[in-house]
C-alpha cells in the first residue's frame, strides 16, 4: 500500500503535474492557523464574523476545507494580528480574488 506522501512525491516527477499543482489552491498553514484561532475564540465566533463582514456560511466553507475565500482568510489574519504574507504572496488566488472585485 502507497502512502499519500509517495504517492505526491511519485506524481511530482511529472513535471506537468507539478505545474498544474502548483496553480491549484491548496489548504495553506495560515488558513490552518486562523481555524485553529477561531476555534479557540469560539465564544466569539459570530461577533468576529459580523465585525469582518464575513457570512458565518462563508466560515464554515472554510473551516470544513470546502472552500477558501483568501480576503476574507487575510482579514481574520489582520483580526488576530497573524501574518498575511503566505496567503498574500504565495496564494494562486489571491489575486485572482482581487482582480475580480469580489473582495468583499
Amino acid at each position: 500500500m502507497l502512502f499519500f506522501k509517495e504517492l505526491l512525491e511519485e506524481k511530482f516527477k511529472d513535471k506537468s503535474f507539478l505545474s498544474l499543482y502548483n496553480k491549484e489552491c491548496h489548504i495553506c498553514t495560515a488558513t490552518m492557523k486562523v481555524v485553529a484561532r477561531m476555534v479557540q475564540n469560539e465564544d466569539d465566533r459570530d461577533e468576529i464574523l459580523a465585525l469582518l463582514g464575513i457570512d458565518p456560511v462563508d466560515f464554515q466553507a472554510l473551516e470544513a476545507g470546502d472552500c477558501c475565500r483568501p480576503l476574507q482568510v487575510v482579514r481574520l489574519l489582520n483580526h488576530f494580528g497573524m501574518d498575511e504574507s503566505e496567503v498574500a504572496g504565495r496564494c494562486p488566488r489571491y489575486s485572482k480574488e482581487m482582480d475580480s472585485g469580489f473582495a468583499r
